[in-house]
């Protein structure tokens, strides 16, 4: 019998909402990383030393000396195995990232964007982080702390905005709406999953809502909804014994046999083909 996955709270970080560390390869494998989870905080975290391999719901990510990555809440993640690695990284409640930013991250864990950064960009979140460092060391006023960790935070976001090959400026308004639309989704998602239901929770017309969601991610809505669905139905495939008929009900589906095609639509797999082997 597979155990649920473990869920790490915020309050696992200290109680002004953040956690700063330095992690080496040695330190990992004496830390819970080791096995899959997920945590109700986002993690931002370059690599100064060598590489590491870790998994990020279902995806093998590398990561070697100036690249960044960051871990999203919700998201299953766990080391793999590290090659004499050093790693900076700063934990982070949600409340804490700017919605523009959360956004950003959000489209590059779709999109799958590169996390390289240039020489003068490693070089200088290196300098922030340290100074952040310091100035939690030093017990400095936390307003000051918490701005330098936006800085750090919107600094990642541009690497990664940048790497779009399309310096858009999200509108607010569209940038509200999705980080509503991603909130009904957590709540509702089993009830339904037409945009027109999401689009009258929101008090907008289906077309605006579409319009709104592909100006943002790139998908119309109905792809959104559906990446959603399939991310979830992976992690139940995987991450216990449910059945595939059981996944399907669990998700919404009053039939698996249209379940079914939709993840083999989206995946190119079927689910029994993903939990035998995923």
């Amino acid at each position: 019998m597979k155990e649920p996955i473990p869920l790490h709270r915020h309050d696992y970080l200290s109680d002004k909402g953040f956690s700063i560390k330095m992690v080496t390869q040695t330190e990992a494998f004496h830390h819970p990383v080791l096995y899959a989870h997920r945590d109700d905080f986002y993690i931002f975290g370059i690599i100064v030393r060598g590489s590491l391999c870790c998994d990020i719901d279902f995806n093998t990510q590398n990561i070697s000396e100036g690249e960044i990555q960051f871990i999203r809440p919700g998201q299953i993640h766990r080391f793999i195995s590290g090659n004499d690695f050093e790693g900076w990284m700063i934990m982070l409640e949600g409340g804490l990232v700017d919605d523009k930013y959360k956004l950003v991250f959000e489209e590059a864990s779709v999109n799958g964007i590169p996390n390289k950064m240039i020489d003068i960009e490693f070089d200088e979140i290196k300098t922030l982080f340290t100074l952040i460092r310091r100035t939690v060391e030093r017990n400095s006023d936390m307003t000051v702390v918490r701005h330098l960790i936006s800085a750090f935070v919107g600094m990642i976001a541009e690497c990664f905005q940048r790497s779009f090959c399309q310096r858009q400026e999200y509108n607010s308004r569209h940038t509200d709406i999705v980080i509503k639309l991603n909130s009904l989704l957590q709540m509702h998602l089993t009830e339904s999953h037409r945009p027109s239901f999401y689009a009258d929770k929101l008090h907008l017309s289906t077309v605006y809502l579409n319009e709104v969601v592909k100006n943002v991610t790139g998908w119309n809505a109905s792809n959104y909804i559906r990446n959603e669905i399939v991310l979830r139905a992976k992690r139940m495939l995987y991450h216990t014994d449910m059945s595939v008929k059981e996944i399907s009900v669990a998700l919404g589906f009053e039939d698996s046999a249209y379940f079914t095609r939709v993840f083999t639509k989206t995946t190119g797999r079927s689910p029994m083909n993903f939990k035998l082997k995923p």
